[in-house]
Formats: structure tokens, C-alpha cells, sequence
């Protein structure tokens, strides 16, 4: 009977799976939500994937974009192009007369879904990407467990 409780306790942990995405909503309406597959549909339903284990490390990523946004004095990098986990970040320069601007997307490539996400757009001036991007930054903290 001693043998049966840790060998009862070994199995259940065999099927028992967690789950590995982090659903978060582009347009912060929905609660943030967990998932073990990444599918289309949630590509239509506007909601960006991020591995669960390196949520912090994404989260802090877009935390320097945020600085490098707010922080008129501070030069840009021209490009930038690296990786958390499988999501991808892509930054470009934009010179303009008025300000640099900074144009991120974001690229999340799971089980053969690819979800794009334009973090900040050069259309717009670098405070309203800056606003964006805390409030999103808010967001997911908020909600991330």
C-alpha cells in the first residue's frame, strides 16, 4: 500500500498537462487566457500567443521598447531583430523631420500559426506609441498569474 500513493501520484503527473500559451488580447478587452495550442482562430479573434514560462522575459523586452519610445534624448538603434522564446521582435528607425519614430512588430510562429502583432507604427508619434504600449504592458501584468 506505501508503494501505491507515490506510484498513483507518478502516473497522474504524466497526463496531467499544463498549459504552455498565454493568450493575450491586442485590444485588452478579454481577460488574458491559457491554452496548449495556438490555432487561426485565435489569430481572428485578435489575440497574441506567448509561451507561458517566458512570459517575463517578453514582459520585459516590451518594457525597453516602452523606454526607448518615451526617451526623446536617447538615440534609436536603427534595427533590431531578436527573439523571446518563439516570438519575434522586429525594429526599425523611421526618420522623420519632426522626431525618429519607431516602427516594432511582433511575430509569434506556434504550431504551424503564425500571429503578427504591430507593437508600435511609425504613423503615429512616438508618445501615442508609448501610451500604447504602458497601457498594454498594464494590461498583461494585471492579468498574468
Amino acid at each position: 500500500m506505501k508503494h501505491f500513493l507515490p506510484a498513483f501520484l507518478f502516473l497522474i503527473s504524466n497526463f496531467c498537462f499544463s498549459q504552455k500559451y498565454v493568450l493575450i488580447d491586442k485590444r485588452m478587452a478579454l481577460p488574458i487566457s491559457y491554452t496548449n495550442i495556438v490555432t487561426l482562430e485565435h489569430s481572428y479573434k485578435n489575440l497574441f500567443a506567448v509561451e507561458k514560462e517566458k512570459i517575463h522575459q517578453f514582459i520585459a523586452e516590451v518594457e525597453k521598447i516602452a523606454v526607448m519610445l518615451s526617451d526623446k534624448n536617447k538615440a534609436k538603434p536603427e534595427a533590431f531583430d531578436f527573439y523571446v522564446g518563439k516570438t519575434r521582435f522586429t525594429g526599425l528607425k523611421v526618420p522623420l523631420s519632426v522626431e525618429e519614430r519607431l516602427d516594432v512588430v511582433l511575430c509569434s510562429d506556434f504550431d504551424g500559426t503564425k500571429v503578427n502583432m504591430h507593437l508600435s507604427d511609425a504613423k503615429s508619434s512616438n508618445a501615442s506609441n508609448a501610451f500604447y504600449v504602458n497601457t498594454w504592458l498594464k494590461y498583461i501584468k494585471s492579468n498574468v498569474r
